[in-house]
């Protein structure tokens, strides 16, 4: 057997990897937009005013999340995470 297609079998390819690690934190931070979306409606029916806030900074984080990791991701690997 070539040594040489042994040695392209075991290559790790950095920019794959990167990319699936993008796209993890890009889903994570979509589940979290949506669990602040499911706390911010339950605060609003329970008119709880500091619920209502932390709905909305969780979601306000988990979109910054998303935009940054977009940004990042397409600037490295020229995928978008989605």
């Amino acid at each position: 057997m070539n040594h040489l297609y042994l040695h392209k079998l075991f290559l790790l390819d950095a920019t794959a990897a990167s990319w699936g690690l993008y796209q993890l934190v890009f889903v994570c931070a979509a589940l979290l937009a949506m669990y602040s979306a499911y706390i911010w409606f339950e605060g609003r029916r329970d008119k709880e005013p500091e619920v209502i806030r932390r709905g909305k900074l969780l979601f306000l984080l988990s979109v910054v999340t998303m935009v940054a990791t977009a940004f990042v991701s397409f600037a490295i690997t020229r995928k978008l995470p989605f």
